[in-house]
């Protein structure tokens, strides 16, 4: 019996809790409130916008390209001979003025030449001279000889005469003949030695002009024993020495002009079509000879280039004014692009120590070439053009996707073709998703449209 009862206790033990518990559990589940319901709220999200203000865009193009001389000297003598002398800046790096001496080259052989030719010219003139004197000679005796001639023609008249009458004999007639006729032949021979006279004086006038030429010719050998500096420049390389022979046509050293560099500057056609942009349409061949139409003065003032220098990853900050000289004849096949060839102007006058270096052969640099402004055009930045549409802030703030038209990009911005309204704002956030008609909360970039003024009215690429 007492072992029943502890049974039933142990078992009411187990039963009571748990039914407390249920009856708790029922409790609290019958005083917990169901979940509140707040009314429905849009989702806004926060953009930068900017307005669309239209603005003056100054086209430009970068193009890349290394420094060449202007003018490259290679200092190749015209006539052989020793080198008896060099300049001081004979040296690789010197600089050297136009018409300083640089090289001497031993004048002896070409002195004598000239030496010879003159002596040669002495003596054709000495003998004109004399063929003058032989000339004038001659005539005076011819003149003696035919008086002569003439008594002796009369004498012979006479004998005739005397000899009809029989009051001479036939020998003395004779020999009045042979007087006659010996005096004939030495009129005869005077007058053929004035005769000859003339040929003898072309002839030796024709020595005198061969010899004057071999003069002039031993003149500029000699002359070119001595080679000059044509204009001023920097030695480059040097190939002789003093005491060395060298032979004509032999190159002893190179140089390049300091006066002037120029850059070939590779640039798509698809890039240099907007320097175009501002040229009237109308203008045509028809209107402007096509002749004149391609002269690099044309071209200049109609697309009034500007253009600046730079250098490329050699640690200076520094650019250069530079004029634009002309266009390539041909486009490159490989690269499609076009050579515009740029002029930087006494390249070594603008050196300033630490900043700006000279600009010398095959510096690599940066030329940007920039045409006219074109004005009112619509700039974005590349970051608020998605594919081929753009982000409008539309009424009551919702967003509206709007297709637009590209008519260049140029550095970090886009400028559009007519499709954007003056005011209406542009969102240039990242925005993804971006769905039509979602609600933004619009905020005003000014930094960032201030920098796209600056951008679009400079010279930028």
């Amino acid at each position: 019996m007492k072992e029943r009862q502890k049974e039933m206790l142990k078992r009411g033990l187990i039963v009571v809790p748990v039914v407390c518990a249920l009856i708790f559990v029922g409790v609290l589940k019958g005083l917990k409130k169901g979940p509140e319901k707040l009314p429905v709220k849009e989702a806004v999200r926060k953009v930068r916008t900017l307005e669309i203000q239209p603005m003056d865009v100054v086209p430009s193009v970068l193009g890349y390209g290394y420094v060449e001389p202007d003018k490259v000297w290679q200092v190749v003598p015209e006539v052989s001979g020793k080198v008896i002398g060099t300049s001081q800046v004979f040296s690789k790096g010197n600089f050297a003025g136009k018409g300083d001496l640089l090289i001497t080259l031993d004048p002896t052989d070409y002195q004598l030449a000239v030496n010879q030719a003159e002596a040669e010219i002495k003596n054709i003139r000495a003998r004109l001279t004399e063929l003058d004197k032989n000339e004038q000679n001659t005539g005076r005796l011819l003149e003696i000889q035919q008086s002569l001639l003439a008594l002796k023609k009369k004498e012979l008249e006479r004998n005739e005469t005397a000899r009809r009458t029989r009051a001479i004999s036939e020998s003395a007639l004779d020999k009045a003949r042979m007087n006659y006729q010996t005096q004939r032949i030495l009129v005869q021979d005077l007058e053929n030695a004035l005769t000859l006279i003339p040929a003898n004086r072309q002839a030796l006038k024709a020595q005198l002009d061969l010899n004057l030429v071999k003069l002039a010719k031993a003149r500029v050998d000699l002359d070119r024993t001595r080679i000059h500096v044509p204009f001023n420049c920097r030695i480059t390389e040097t190939r002789v020495e003093v005491g060395q022979f060298v032979q004509a046509g032999q190159i002893l050293a190179k140089a390049d002009g300091t006066e002037r560099v120029e850059m070939t500057a590779q640039v798509s056609m698809e890039k240099m079509i907007r320097l175009f942009l501002s040229v009237d349409g109308s203008v045509t061949a028809k209107d402007i000879v096509f002749r004149d139409l391609i002269k690099m003065d044309m071209l200049r003032k109609m697309l009034d280039l500007k253009v600046k220098v730079r250098l490329v990853n050699d640690g200076f900050d520094t650019q250069w004014d530079a004029d634009f000289a002309r266009a390539g004849a041909t486009i490159d096949p490989q690269t499609r692009t076009m050579g515009i060839i740029v002029v930087v102007e006494k390249p070594y006058e603008q050196i300033i120590l630490g900043v700006r270096p000279p600009l010398v052969r095959n510096m690599f640099c940066e030329v940007e070439i920039s045409g006219k402004p074109l004005s009112q055009r619509t700039v974005i930045p590349r970051s608020a053009l998605h594919e081929d549409k753009v982000y409008v802030v539309g009424p009551e703030s919702r967003l509206v996707r709007r297709p637009v038209r590209v008519e260049f990009a140029q550095g970090d911005f886009y400028v559009l073709k007519p499709g954007l309204d003056h005011g209406e704002q542009i969102v240039v956030s990242d925005l993804t998703p971006a769905i039509d008609g979602m609600l933004l909360e619009a905020t005003e970039d000014k930094e960032l449209q201030q920098r796209l003024i600056t951008q679009a009215g400079s010279n930028s690429h």
